[in-house]
């Protein structure tokens, strides 16, 4: 088994890039990682689709990665790097479940030096769902969609009818009056990412939740 020593992870449901970090987010330093060069089929695979490990896979990389805690150091028992020797992504599994990192530049390079010594190899593996798929979106953009998405349901469960129709008004400079219409504009704006809207809408949100 090949190791990587010293780096940090920040892992989540959606592989956000490093840039897309955030100082609350729980980063943790690896003291100690096992890394597995992968094709690019299946690293492409791994990252946009929820997956289910092969129980060899597991029993491989069981317990092999240590985490600085204080003086002890802690074991998380399914985590791995895989790489293509293009890219490189951590995966943790825990209680059936996937989540993912990837890893800052400098060391992202560094571990791609290492990969060039290796071998690729086969893992076998269960593609259980495929993710939604977010390439044009920032992890910031994301929380200010998912949190219009909220209040707009909110709205709607409240049947504030009022405030709906004045929001699309605004938003689309034209009255509706059907719901269903109105909510299916906002939808598609929302999932183009179309900042004017993206930006009223927020700023509405925001003004609201201040005024309470």
């Amino acid at each position: 088994m090949n190791y990587i020593y010293d780096i940090l992870l920040n892992f989540h449901e959606i592989l956000y890039d490093f840039y897309d970090w955030n100082p609350s987010d729980n980063i943790i330093n690896i003291r100690k990682i096992p890394l597995l060069k992968i094709s690019s089929t299946q690293l492409k695979e791994i990252k946009e689709n929820f997956i289910h490990f092969d129980s060899t896979l597991l029993k491989r990389i069981e317990n092999r990665t240590e985490l600085f805690s204080g003086k002890d150091i802690q074991y998380i028992q399914y985590c791995c790097l895989f790489s293509d020797g293009t890219e490189v992504i951590a995966v943790v599994i825990k209680n059936n479940s996937l989540k993912k990192s990837r890893l800052l530049v400098d060391e992202e390079l560094e571990v791609l030096e290492v990969v060039t010594r290796l071998n690729e190899e086969q893992i076998t593996y269960q593609i259980v769902k495929k993710e939604k798929q977010i390439e044009f979106k920032t992890r910031k953009e994301m929380d200010t969609e998912k949190m219009i998405r909220r209040h707009l349901k909110k709205l709607k469960e409240e049947n504030a009818l009022q405030q709906l129709r004045y929001l699309y008004y605004e938003c689309f400079n034209e009255k509706e009056e059907d719901l269903n219409k109105i909510f299916g504009k906002f939808d598609y704006a929302l999932e183009q990412n179309i900042d004017d809207i993206m930006y009223k809408l927020s700023q509405f949100f925001q003004l609201l939740h201040i005024s309470k």
